[in-house]
């Protein structure tokens, strides 16, 4: 089992709390992803999987790394994160952002194997037009790219996305989506995503995690979870789901 999530309860000092007894098994060489409504802790988990977020109790493991025991470096090693957005003041190029990904194989210089893993990384993703731009002149779509190469430049175990494709449009989306699934399937890794809609989590998911109030309501494939009820339940709106699984929040209206 890649990842185990047992028990792991979050929250900020003296509020509320945000994630409560939250158990979750991810098997390897799957695209999962986190769906429910805003503050259900889709955001926090994934954070509390990356050890940005301490758990107040429960344990998170990797591959038999106790991810709230490990160092930086073990954990950058493992799993590969990518935010919602970055700084967008910040200085450098593109190929100075990217290799920021390779930090942890970094010794005193620069190595030839480590130029070779970023240049292919950026041929992937066809941004190799790029290299010498400026991040901060990068359009969303363009800087999106760039936080997924850097996460690819680690070259991880499992990849952590947030909400990767908010604020982008719809070409954007599909791209970035694309190359999630892409990570998946050709090279055999483990993805985790949170992500608002959910007709783009139905088609390309191989299992949802739907969130409500901090607790995993239900977890499999997605014409199994996000069903008309589970979202009534959830998000307190009536929808119709079609024949070929998409989901129409305005056939009730």
């Amino acid at each position: 089992m890649p990842l185990s999530i047992k028990n792991v309860c979050f929250s900020y000092c003296s509020e509320k709390q945000i994630l409560n007894d939250v158990s979750l098994n991810i098997e390897n060489g799957q695209l999962v992803t986190i769906v429910g409504p805003n503050g259900s802790g889709k955001t926090t988990l994934v954070k509390c999987m990356n050890k940005i977020h301490r758990p107040s109790s429960g344990c998170i493991v990797f591959d038999e790394l106790d991810v709230m025991r490990a160092r930086p470096r073990q954990i950058a090693k493992k799993i590969g994160y990518v935010p919602q957005s970055s700084n967008d003041t910040m200085s450098g190029s593109v190929i100075d952002y990217i290799l920021l990904g390779r930090r942890q194989y970094l010794s005193w210089k620069i190595r030839s194997s480590d130029l070779a893993v970023i240049m292919d990384v950026m041929q992937k993703l066809d941004i190799v037009d790029l290299a010498n731009v400026s991040f901060s002149e990068l359009s969303g779509g363009q800087k999106q790219k760039v936080l997924v190469a850097r996460a690819l430049a680690q070259e991880p175990d499992i990849f952590l996305f947030d909400e990767p494709t908010s604020n982008l449009d719809i070409k954007n989306q599909l791209e970035i989506m694309d190359l999630a699934k892409n990570i998946v399937t050709e090279l055999h890794k483990t993805v985790v995503m949170v992500v608002h809609d959910l007709n783009m989590a139905a088609h390309y998911s191989d299992r949802v995690a739907l969130m409500s109030n901090g607790r995993i309501i239900s977890y499999g494939p997605p014409r199994d979870i996000l069903t008309a009820e589970n979202i009534k339940q959830v998000y307190e709106v009536d929808v119709g789901i079609t024949a070929d699984n998409l989901i129409n929040p305005f056939a009730c209206v």
